[in-house]
């Protein structure tokens, strides 16, 4: 097999590796936590329905100094805390099906060994030295932040106090001997890479913001250290136990860990390199330090960076203060897992920060419920036959269809005759147009062509009244070719009702899994056509026993909005 060949079936070999943020243990699982989880997962599944592998990580972020004070205040060791504490977001993943192939968590012993050959690794190429840091740094983030990063503000009180630009988060001034990482060395680097790869980042107005800083400002060396008299709960520095290893280069090291590293990363069929998908306030650890301690290593960099907004809650940053804190698990306990997930794909916005409405969250319900559950409800009455109507589509009985309009009994059969255009082209183009969404990370777009899909399906069912065929045939009087017609229109009126349930149900899958099966389980559809394969008109012709039958209902029901958070 000639180099060329190998190299091309090695890469096909490789699984679409996506992670999320592995995220810090101090507090509970909030909807931006969630909403990052779900980004990633949506993709992994859409992944999987074309056919092709997908290693989906998420985790949690278990050193530092908060862990260590929350831990000190409750009198308990900080690896107790961590081991209880990171349940919560596998219970978060649990409860909203996330199906991640690892949870990793930083203080896993595959983890530390990996942290520990990456910094020797940087020392041995004489990139990290020690000496005294003194600069604005910050307890929350734990970070220390350059001048440019921070800004002065007067609180309610009438206090002034430095926060970091980014984070809001207070900062103060701070002296300590630390090690530091030769970050400088690589900002030319990092600015040449990231001109000659504009796709590394997204969406665009991130990009241009990261690229503005990095060419606006010295990168100065960072601080890879805390002395351990400050911080104890850490990975020890190799060969200096008055020290431990700064919590974000740490941190970072898990995309790599989870792949392999050190020992199989450059392996034919390791995952690496990754998309990452994180939220903006951590973009500077991920597109800046991350892409030049991998410069560092020699790895190659990640194929992707998706930067996400944040959740507003009507239009509010959430606060406890405001009472205004959307609790995920609260939220899907009232309203259930379907709607959650659906909810924070259809108002889902990368570029700027997305909103939360709880009258928007429920109409979105609604419209669940009425526009595609309902429709299934309707075309799977007693009075129909998907089953046969499926077989008359094999048997090529709808090919002239278009002929038929005008012997129906419509007032305006021309407009029939659009709807039923209209909703051919809506499903021939919905794999395309949702793939092309989805692997943009645009939720939003892709949820609005489905829902265009849903309802010109409801709009031809409505306008076709294949209803008054039922009544019409039971005309004994009935000329059998006027009989023959009213079949075969009421027939494809409820084949393409019912296709229109099948490839939206089957495209909607990744992001609402269990509704979507549901109602594929209604319609009879094999497990083994589940998949992108099918998702087009007539690609399946063997579902739809057992769909008529008597007494089957809604597998989602109607509840009130509710009344608070």
């Amino acid at each position: 097999m000639s180099t060329l060949r190998r190299f091309a079936s090695s890469v096909a070999s490789k699984p679409y590796y996506i992670t999320s943020p592995i995220f810090y243990v101090n507090a509970k699982p909030h909807l931006g936590h969630l909403y990052s989880m779900h980004l990633c997962d949506t993709r992994s599944r859409w992944e999987k329905l074309k056919n092709k592998e997908s290693f989906f990580v998420t985790g949690t972020d278990e050193h530092g100094l908060k862990i260590q004070a929350v831990a000190e205040k409750r009198g308990i060791s900080p690896k107790t805390l961590v081991d209880e504490v990171s349940l919560n977001f596998k219970h978060l993943a649990e409860k909203f099906d996330i199906q991640y192939d690892r949870f990793i968590r930083t203080t896993d012993g595959d983890h530390i060994e990996s942290v520990k050959h990456f910094w020797k690794t940087m020392n041995e190429r004489g990139l990290i030295y020690k000496g005294t840091h003194s600069g604005w740094y910050a307890v929350s983030d734990e970070t220390f932040y350059p001048e440019s990063q921070i800004e002065k503000v007067t609180d309610s009180n009438g206090i002034s106090k430095m926060i970091s630009k980014e984070t809001k988060n207070e900062v103060i001034f701070h002296e300590e001997s630390n090690y530091f990482f030769r970050l400088s060395k690589f900002r030319d680097r990092l600015i040449n890479y990231l001109k000659e790869n504009p796709q590394l980042i997204t969406p665009k107005n991130k990009y241009d913001s990261i690229l503005a800083e990095l060419e606006g400002e010295k990168l100065e060396d960072l601080s890879i250290s805390r002395p351990s008299s400050r911080l104890s709960w850490g990975i020890e520095v190799p060969g200096d136990d008055t020290q431990r290893i700064y919590v974000w280069f740490d941190a970072l090291i898990n995309y790599i860990t989870a792949a392999g590293y050190p020992k199989s990363l450059n392996a034919p069929t390791s995952p690496w390199p990754a998309v990452h998908v994180i939220g903006k306030d951590i973009a500077r650890f991920h597109c800046i330090y991350w892409p030049i301690f991998l410069m560092a290593a020699d790895l190659p960099l990640p194929k992707q960076i998706v930067i996400h907004s944040h959740w507003l809650c009507d239009g509010f940053k959430m606060s406890k203060s405001l009472g205004n804190v959307v609790d995920p698990l609260d939220t899907l306990d009232y309203y259930g897992q379907d709607a959650c997930r659906f909810f924070l794909s259809e108002y889902s916005n990368i570029e700027s920060d997305s909103n939360y409405s709880e009258r928007e969250f429920h109409f979105t319900r609604e419209n669940l419920i009425g526009k595609y559950a309902n429709l299934v409800t309707r075309c799977g009455g007693p009075s129909f036959d998907i089953e046969e109507s499926v077989a008359m589509s094999k048997e090529g009985s709808f090919d002239k269809i278009e002929s038929f309009w005008e012997d129906c009994p419509y007032e305006n059969p021309a407009a029939v005759k659009d709807a039923a255009g209209k909703l051919r082209a809506c499903l021939d183009n919905l794999y395309p147009a949702m793939d092309t969404h989805l692997e943009n990370f645009d939720h939003m777009k892709a949820t609005q062509v489905w829902w265009e899909a849903i309802e010109a399906g409801n709009q031809l069912f409505q306008l076709g009244q294949p209803w008054i065929f039922t009544k019409e045939m039971k005309n004994e009087n009935l000329q059998p070719e006027k009989r023959e017609t009213s079949k075969l229109v009421q027939s494809f009126l409820v084949y393409m009702a019912a296709e229109t349930c099948r490839i939206g149900s089957i495209l909607m899958g990744p992001i609402m899994p269990h509704l979507s099966h549901k109602i594929l389980d209604r319609l009879g559809v094999s497990m083994q056509k589940r998949t992108a394969q099918y998702a087009s008109v007539g690609q399946d012709s063997t579902y739809g026993h057992g769909a008529n039958d008597k007494g089957k209902k809604l597998p989602i029901e109607r509840i009130k909005m509710r009344e608070s958070m």
